[in-house]
């Protein structure tokens, strides 16, 4: 295992971490996840609230590892932003980790720059307190956009940001600014999502050929201290662990690069390259949340679609936005799909 430093924090971090948010229900799981990661020098692991029942069990299979561990817990879940919330939420999982103390302290979802003069301030207090308490080393805060990112690494106020970092970024001027302004400033970058949530593996219900280890030996040729692939199970982390012993060849991500867009033609990588929308349809929300919905639509998936500005249902069929689309999707059919998905029973 490579070890890397994080950012200005002092720490050193296992170039491969763990993500956990999607670990399967199940205490020999978790337990199997944790030893494995270790074993292999995993040494950061990203600990997303979920449900009180969650941390009632993986509680117990994470402090045997505490001592071996950098631990970035979130402030915050998804759309809860909350101060309440988030304080309980985090004071759960300090009380679950054995020493009730975290390396990080992850502000999530910063993602609008409006958040900025509120809500993130008004965490920082409070982060700022459990540090002062010793709860808490360091602060960051995950974001996915790239401007709202650039200007979160300026602040001077994180040490630490978590984005997402892959393969279908990589032309991106805007993300390569992001990366030189994290080094600038000192600010550990986590790259989440190093398989863009899977879809760098299948593209429209077809094998690209892309493997893990591609992914990961891009992700590790830029200025990352760490990447935490979403794991559910040992398998998909022996997947991911494979990278450590995989060969110059196994690892070689240039072909990939060159012809990204003939590997994923058919995929959505929600890049809105597609916008504007006549309509005002946030199209790469849309297919994201659709895609999203094959594991089963909740309670949850229905109010975030409530929530966008316009519907499926009000797309109107220019195909403006398959013209733009560089990865060839069919648009106007994706519309179709979430309008029987969240609309047709609706209510």
């Amino acid at each position: 295992m490579e070890y890397r430093e994080l950012g200005r924090t002092g720490l050193d971090v296992s170039a491969i971490g763990l993500g956990t948010e999607h670990l399967e229900q199940s205490r020999e799981t978790r337990d199997d996840v944790l030893r494995t990661a270790v074993e292999a020098g995993v040494n950061y692991v990203d600990l997303l609230y979920v449900e009180p029942d969650y941390w009632e069990d993986f509680g117990p299979v994470l402090r045997p590892y505490r001592d071996k561990l950098v631990l970035a817990a979130h402030w915050g879940s998804g759309p809860r932003y909350d101060l309440d919330f988030c304080e309980h939420t985090f004071a759960n999982i300090l009380s679950r980790v054995g020493n009730d103390y975290v390396e990080v302290a992850m502000m999530t979802m910063v993602d609008e720059e409006g958040r900025w003069d509120g809500w993130v301030h008004e965490s920082l207090e409070h982060l700022r307190r459990y540090q002062e308490q010793g709860h808490v080393g360091y602060v960051g805060g995950s974001a996915h956009d790239t401007s709202t990112a650039i200007q979160a690494v300026n602040s001077g106020l994180l040490d630490v940001l978590m984005f997402p970092v892959n393969m279908v970024g990589h032309s991106d001027e805007e993300n390569s600014a992001l990366y030189q302004a994290c080094v600038e400033r000192g600010v550990g970058l986590v790259a989440m999502k190093p398989y863009h949530g899977g879809t760098l593996f299948f593209a429209d219900g077809r094998p690209t050929g892309i493997t893990p280890a591609q992914c990961l030996s891009y992700v590790l040729s830029l200025p990352v201290s760490t990447t935490v692939p979403g794991v559910k199970n040992a398998k998909e982390l022996c997947a991911t662990l494979y990278y450590l012993e995989a060969t110059d060849e196994e690892k070689d991500f240039r072909p990939v690069i060159a012809d990204i867009h003939g590997f994923l033609a058919g995929q959505c990588v929600y890049c809105d390259h597609c916008l504007p929308c006549p309509q005002g349809i946030p199209v790469g929300g849309m297919i994201w949340l659709l895609d999203y919905s094959q594991g089963g639509v909740t309670d949850e998936m229905m109010g975030w679609y409530s929530d966008y500005p316009a519907k499926a249902s009000e797309c109107i069929e220019c195909g403006d936005c398959v013209e733009r689309c560089p990865f060839e999707v069919d648009v106007i059919a994706k519309m179709r799909q979430a309008v029987e998905v969240f609309e047709a029973n609706a209510g």
